[in-house]
Formats: C-alpha cells, sequence, structure tokens
C-alpha cells in the first residue's frame, strides 16, 4: 500500500512507512488537518511481472446506467482478481500503522494510517518509464467494508498539483455517505459531489465503478456507480489531464482509527462516450 506517489513508490524497502499517513483527513469537510508528511522516500519497485490474470469473480458488478460513458468491448487494460502479490501491490506488516496482505484468494486491508492510496507495481513501473497513459476509463473494485468510520473506493488521474505533490479524483463510500471528490497528498479534500441516500453494509460485498471521461468541450464527466445504481456525477470544467494511474483509496475516520477492507477484483477498463 503507498499513501502517495512520492511518499511510497510500493517497494518492499518502504514497507515499514507503506501504510503511514501522508495526511489526516476528514471525510465529510472539503479540507482536511494534516500531519507532517513523511520523509521522501522515492524508490523504484523492482521488475514487474506482466503475465496475465484470470479473473475470479467474487461480486458480478452491474454496469452504471446508460447516463454514464460505458466500457468499449474487449478494453480491459488492467485486471487483477487479487489472489496473491504478481501485480506487485505490496504486503506490509507495520506496528504502527497497520497490515496490508493476501489472505485466502483476497487483499485485506487492517490498517490505521490515515490516507490509503494505492497502486499496482506494474503500473507504477510502466508509467514512470513513460509507456504507459491511462486513456479515459471505468475503474471497478470490488470490496468489503468489515469495521472502521471511514471511506473506500478508488480513484484516477493522478496527478502533479500545484499545492501538494499530486492530486486525483476520488470515489469513496461509507454507509450514509458517497462523494465525488479532489484530494491530494497534504489531505486537502474538496467534494465535487456528494449524498447521503446510500447504504453501505458491514461485511456485506459490493461493487464500486468510476468513470472518468473527458467530453468534446473538453470537461471531466465524472460518475460513481455503487452496486450497479449511479450515486454521483459531476462535471469539472477544468478537469485534471487524462493518463494518470487509477487505484484503491481509503481514509480512516476518526483520524487513525483502524479499518478493515477486504478487496476482491480491481478493473481498469477504456470506455467510450454515451
Amino acid at each position: 500500500m503507498r499513501t502517495c506517489i512520492t511518499c511510497l513508490r510500493l517497494a518492499a524497502l518502504t514497507a515499514a512507512l507503506a501504510l503511514a499517513s501522508a495526511s489526516c483527513g476528514d471525510d465529510d469537510t472539503d479540507t482536511a488537518t494534516t500531519d507532517p508528511p513523511p520523509a521522501e522516500s522515492r524508490t523504484v519497485p523492482p521488475p514487474s511481472s506482466r503475465a496475465a490474470v484470470a479473473t475470479t469473480e467474487v461480486v458480478t458488478p452491474a454496469a452504471p446506467s446508460t447516463s454514464v460513458a460505458t466500457a468499449v468491448d474487449d478494453s480491459v487494460l488492467f485486471t487483477d482478481d487479487l489472489v496473491d502479490d504478481r501485480h506487485m501491490w505490496g504486503e506490509v506488516d507495520d506496528p504502527k500503522f497497520g497490515t496490508a496482505k493476501f489472505v485466502e484468494g483476497d487483499y485485506v486491508w487492517e490498517f490505521r494510517g490515515s490516507n490509503a492510496h494505492w497502486l499496482p507495481g506494474v503500473l507504477i513501473d510502466q508509467y514512470d518509464a513513460g509507456d504507459l497513459r491511462i486513456p479515459d476509463a471505468a475503474v471497478t473494485a470490488d470490496l468489503t467494508i468489515h469495521s472502521g468510520g471511514g471511506v473506500a473506493g478508488v480513484f484516477c488521474r493522478e496527478a502533479v498539483d500545484t499545492d501538494a505533490e499530486f492530486q486525483w479524483y476520488e470515489f469513496v463510500v461509507r454507509d450514509g455517505y458517497a462523494a465525488i471528490r479532489l484530494s491530494d497528498t497534504e489531505g486537502n479534500i474538496e467534494p465535487l459531489a456528494e449524498t447521503r441516500d446510500v447504504s453501505v453494509a458491514t461485511d456485506q460485498p459490493m461493487s464500486i465503478i468510476a468513470t472518468c471521461l473527458d467530453n468534446t468541450d473538453g470537461q471531466a464527466e465524472l460518475a460513481l456507480a455503487l452496486n450497479g445504481e449511479v450515486m454521483a456525477e459531476t462535471v469539472v470544467d477544468d478537469p485534471l489531464p487524462v493518463g494518470g494511474l487509477p487505484g484503491m483509496q481509503a481514509w480512516t475516520f476518526p483520524i487513525h482509527e483502524q479499518m478493515n477492507i477486504t478487496w476482491h477484483r480491481f478493473e481498469i477498463a477504456a470506455l467510450a462516450a454515451p
């Protein structure tokens, strides 16, 4: 697990910091009180394995509504059933910040950092080498929240920021809350679309689909679907650039209270406009 792109680059050498907080955020506010960020420890991941992964469905995700862009046929760019660490997400066992490990075919987080911002090393390798640019995409995660008051979901378009190292669009949920937000490595959180009309049951698998698509007017159309139902949508006039990496995202709340999440599957697919 990495908490920010510059603090942790998902390598075994950074395991002691891997669940550390780059910031401390309140998931209900547009700004967050921050802890001092950890010292720079940017490392290059070990050589990546790009072997194909057979997908094992834990939850069958439904597509977003027809008002949301849909995935192009045969357009899956990356898929991982998370049965092991062949795609280099990273395994962590830290007495202060918690654990991330593969257990019985799932990726299990029990973390106490405030911000978990996580990407697979195989994508980081290619992105850092200049060989990968993610187009307009749908990002899907099948997951289960077991405990904790924070939010979990996915992000897209990780990009360089002007007042933080990196920023991204995140699509996160908890019981009674779902949101699309612009967040960064300093813990600044700007809600772009929110709803309180959402039910997320503890210990029940769910599927989150985030769509990130630029329209012909140069705006970004963003949507969050939970179990096939669109919960939040927004249009951003001055969007983050297409090309940045997607990944998994979570924030603890209250700050540093343990949150337990099991991830069953992660997928990135190219999008076509409706």
